[in-house]
């Protein structure tokens, strides 16, 4: 973990200073707690969304419906399987990846809005479908989960739910910073800014985008059964139409195209609803403005000032320390 950390540029101080911060702030209030626990969940599914649509360019309004999947799949497992969460939570996640790689197939046909439209079909019939499912779903009721136990651990307080949350987070983050930066990152990103060209270079289009497809699901089910364990109840109102909306504005608001972006966009689109509060009936408004503003004064998404501002550092320093080919050379040259 300590070398993916930093060949992803992420430093392991970084990742100890967040948890030192977030202890103090558990000590103050638990419910700051959650909040940064719910945030790190959102932003494993905003990751998956930025390689889906931001890189790979499939507009994807399902995102809600992974989750659902990795939730409902996990708490199924817990309550009429009998399994320990650990467990549980890995078959969901590759339940989701399975379904998700599934829904390539129809969506590949299709581009632009048109993907859109088949993912959004595809989160209302997934709700659908957990609303319907009597007893095995819990209905329009929902389920409630057994305690939830990692490896003889209980996790039954915030902080430790913090802990078994971050390790999934920072993985995630640090491996798809990386996997951008392998052959099938930089393989979607040229089809994405140049399909035709990329195909001519024999990168397979189809092959590549369905690897996305099922990478994005993989984090969906990951996330979703994170959920299911921070909750301990989870029903259908939890995975709705606006909560696919939500995770495409995380992305939008972030930088589309960026792992760190999509992680911002996660913390801030959760965590400003739960802080403005204070401001009671105007706090829609107040968060619908401060979008707003975000859109219009930097299209980019939040870390793009922090992109350039990183670029024009790294040409000084190249230009620094450039060598300089004038230097001792005095006179004629030899003949």
């Amino acid at each position: 973990m300590r070398a993916l950390l930093h060949r992803t540029k992420i430093p392991l101080s970084m990742v100890l200073a967040m948890a030192g911060a977030v202890l103090v702030a558990s000590e103050a209030n638990s419910y700051y707690l959650y909040v940064i626990n719910l945030c790190m969940i959102n932003a494993i599914a905003a990751v998956g969304l930025v390689i889906l649509s931001g890189v790979a360019g499939q507009i994807s309004l399902g995102t809600a419906a992974l989750l659902a999947i990795g939730s409902y799949s996990t708490a199924i497992m817990m309550v009429h399987l009998g399994l320990g969460f650990l467990p549980a939570a890995v078959l969901s996640a590759f339940v989701t990846t399975v379904i998700g790689t599934i829904l390539a197939g129809p969506a590949l046909r299709l581009t632009g809005l048109h993907v859109a439209i088949v993912t959004l079909a595809f989160g209302i019939i997934v709700v659908q479908l957990i609303g319907k499912g009597g007893k095995l779903t819990g209905g329009m009721s929902g389920m409630t989960l057994p305690p939830v136990t990692i490896l003889g651990w209980a996790i039954d307080n915030e902080w430790r739910r913090f802990i078994a949350i971050l390790i999934p987070f920072v993985l995630v983050t640090a491996g798809s910073i990386r996997f951008l930066r392998l052959k099938p990152g930089r393989a979607l990103r040229a089809l994405r800014e140049r399909e035709v060209a990329a195909q001519t270079l024999g990168i397979n289009s189809s092959a590549y985008k369905i690897l996305a497809f099922a990478y994005a699901s993989f984090l969906g089910g990951v996330s979703g059964a994170l959920y299911a364990g921070l909750k301990g109840y989870i029903s259908v109102d939890d995975f709705t139409l606006w909560n696919s909306i939500y995770f495409f504005v995380m992305i939008a608001l972030g930088g589309m195209t960026s792992i760190i972006g999509g992680v911002a966009g996660a913390f801030l689109v959760t965590a400003a609803p739960e802080f403005l509060r204070g401001f009671q009936e105007a706090s829609q408004a107040v968060f619908g403005v401060l979008l707003f503003v975000i859109v219009v004064f930097l299209p980019g998404g939040i870390v793009a000032p922090f992109a350039g501002l990183r670029r024009r550092l790294s040409t000084r320093q190249t230009r620094a320390t450039a060598p300089n080919t004038d230097e001792g050379q005095s006179g004629d040259p030899p003949r």
